[in-house]
């Protein structure tokens, strides 16, 4: 897992930045549960976004169908961030990740 850790670290790190600059704790701690469910709860949506054929913009497509009125717009552009990174397949490792670096964000 070192090398999934080197990856998520500095998505992870954004992310709590991004929460602390704009006193959105208790929001973004929310959202990001609800978001953890939905995705653990479809396995379709964890393959979908996780899928490495399945082109970038459909990944966004399906970000904001799903998310646009669930999250902020924070948690949006950084659902965004990491589809256009390749790297919204590793959005559960990022919270993990978040979690062992000492800032809980959940």
């Amino acid at each position: 897992m070192p090398l999934l850790n080197s990856v998520t670290t500095p998505y992870a790190e954004a992310l709590l930045q991004v929460v602390n600059e704009n006193s959105q704790t208790e929001e973004m701690v929310s959202e990001v549960k609800q978001l953890l469910e939905l995705i653990n709860d479809s396995p379709e949506l964890e393959k979908a976004l996780s899928s490495p054929i399945l082109e970038t913009d459909a990944k966004k497509k399906i970000i904001i169908e799903i998310f646009s009125n669930k999250v902020n717009s924070s948690l949006l552009n950084f659902l965004k961030l990491l589809a256009d990174r390749q790297r919204i397949g590793t959005v559960s490792y990022t919270h993990l990740r978040a979690h062992e670096t000492g800032r809980n964000l959940v």
